[in-house]
């Protein structure tokens, strides 16, 4: 998979999982103030649910929203295998390892060390898709300030 694909998954996921995420928001905070009543005193609040349109719209809407949060969230788990795969192809595997260990940690609870480590490749990391010529930096030619004789 090329690097610049990887990136758009990657970016296409963490659309989904925001765009899910404000759904799920939305639909709660609505549900809670026009599909039901509040009652009880302020310390033992209880809402009832109005079982009307209005209420399974907003479950609709939070479903819907918990299924952009799981596809971006697939999206971006594919993105990181990807990345994955197009690290070991290098001869240097130290990217490879260092995207391995970050999202392993990002899929046990640190998800920012797999955030940052995604972002950090996508920026700046090396593409084994690329021409070989692409992927070894240039080096100026040696600069002589003596003048030849």
């Amino acid at each position: 998979m090329r690097k610049s694909t990887i990136g758009r998954v990657w970016v296409g996921g963490l659309v989904g999982i925001a765009g899910g995420v404000v759904a799920i928001l939305a639909g709660t905070f609505l549900m809670l103030a026009y599909a039901g009543t509040w009652s009880g005193e302020p310390s033992n609040q209880q809402f009832t649910p109005t079982l009307g349109p209005f209420f399974w719209w907003m479950v609709t809407l939070i479903s819907l929203g918990a299924l952009a949060t799981l596809a971006g969230a697939i999206a971006q788990l594919v993105a990181w295998i990807g990345a994955l795969v197009n690290t070991y192809a290098l001869a240097d595997r130290t990217w490879f390892v260092v995207l391995l260990l970050a999202g392993v940690f990002g899929l046990v609870g640190l998800a920012i060390a797999g955030f940052v480590a995604m972002i950090v490749y996508l920026l700046i990391g090396p593409d084994s898709t690329a021409p070989a010529a692409a992927r070894t930096l240039a080096v100026p030619p040696s600069v002589t300030l003596a003048p030849a004789s």
